[in-house]
């Protein structure tokens, strides 16, 4: 028997219809359209198959930033506000670039066009973006279609394969040097019971703003991080990820802690003896910093931190994270096992803490390889 031809349309395409079923007691179609009526049948039985598949075809045709809105509303309950925030701030961007696209008509080259162009420059920064902001970007589009296609709207998700340019830089937090590691234990200082907390027990700062003297069991050696501190609400939250955990901290910080004066429930306070703001902790660390670097910075000339003009950095200043990094980078040293570790630290993912681990085991063959240099030079 002879295939049916379709009759040809006024612009010359051919169409063809597919039957989708019943839809509140009528029968709907979907009508595709080809140059020939190859393309026409093809594109029909490639519509048949994604019916089998249990795709709802009525969905295909919805906005792109529709099933973003449904993905972020979704999300809103099962993550912090922070999280949240910054979910929201990487889709927003991904539905300025496809505000224009349905969920089914976004493929690789578009998204790999938009990565291309974050790499270049950062709508929010004006500035290159870095490889790790842009893994983030693609990590949150991938879910979005993922849940496109768990809700049956899709059955490919394009964002699956995009990785960022390979010269987009690596922003990896450092870990402290062996010197200043030392130099936190020993320079006495008002801000050294927050570098030696944060150093030795790998805390966030929300989480080392709301420790209780009574969460640390000095027996025992270990700190319950039970509660966190979010500066944007000014209130106390769960730890993020809503986990609590207890960390064992080494005897050097047990001891240290057990000297300290206690004029405040709270470990971690203020100059005013008051619950630590992000103000408090940003001009915390920058006198720290400050005094830390007039104290081993090697002038030539004395230097006095009151005078006209500003002493130069002689030492390389860090963030609060480099401690908490130093933590898991001390753990990896003393050979502790990746998922203890990753209970330590409060990753929710153990291939956070294993990606850190294998960035040092690739740090540690290196620095093997110079001393081997140097030694065969010598």
């Amino acid at each position: 028997m002879a295939k049916k031809s379709n009759k040809k349309r006024a612009d010359g395409r051919i169409a063809v219809q597919v039957y989708l079923g019943l839809v509140d007691g009528k029968r709907k179609y979907k009508t595709v359209y080809g140059s020939t009526q190859k393309e026409a049948d093809q594109k029909a039985e490639e519509l048949r198959l994604k019916m089998c598949k249990g795709i709802d075809i009525t969905k295909e045709k919805d906005s792109f930033v529709t099933w973003a809105n449904y993905f972020l509303m979704s999300k809103k309950s099962e993550v912090s506000a922070e999280q949240y925030k910054l979910i929201s701030s990487r889709a927003e961007v991904w539905k300025q670039y496809f505000k224009e696209f349905t969920i089914s008509d976004v493929l690789p080259m578009n998204i790999q066009q938009v990565i291309n162009e974050l790499f270049i420059c950062n709508p929010y920064t004006g500035k290159p973006t870095a490889r790790r902001t842009l893994l983030s970007y693609i990590n949150i589009l991938r879910n979005i279609f993922d849940f496109a296609i768990d809700n049956r709207a899709i059955d490919f998700n394009p964002a699956q394969r995009i990785k960022p340019p390979k010269n987009a830089e690596k922003s990896e937090r450092r870990a402290l040097t062996q010197t200043e590691r030392s130099r936190i234990i020993e320079f006495a200082h008002r801000g050294q019971r927050a570098m030696m907390l944060l150093m030795l027990s790998g805390l966030r700062r929300g989480e080392a703003t709301a420790l209780l003297w009574s969460d640390i069991d000095f027996k025992n050696k270990t700190i319950s991080v039970t509660k966190s501190f979010n500066f944007k609400t000014q209130a106390l939250k769960a730890p993020k990820n809503g986990k609590s955990r207890l960390i064992s901290v080494p005897s050097i910080l047990i001891d240290f802690l057990k000297k300290e004066e206690r004029t405040s429930p709270y470990v971690i306070t203020s100059a005013n003896n008051k619950m630590m703001t992000e103000t408090a902790w940003k001009r915390l660390l920058e006198s720290y910093i400050t005094d830390m670097n007039l104290k081993y910075g090697n002038f030539i000339q004395p230097t006095n931190k009151f005078a006209p003009q500003k002493a130069s950095m002689m030492i390389e200043p860090f963030t609060y994270h480099c401690l908490r990094h130093t933590f898991c980078t001390m753990m990896y040293e003393a050979g502790i096992d990746v998922l203890v570790a990753q209970e330590q630290m409060g990753h929710s993912d153990p291939k956070t803490t294993l990606s850190i681990y294998t960035h040092l085991q690739k740090e540690h063959r290196i620095n093997n390889i110079t001393q081997l240099d140097a030694y065969l030079n010598a």
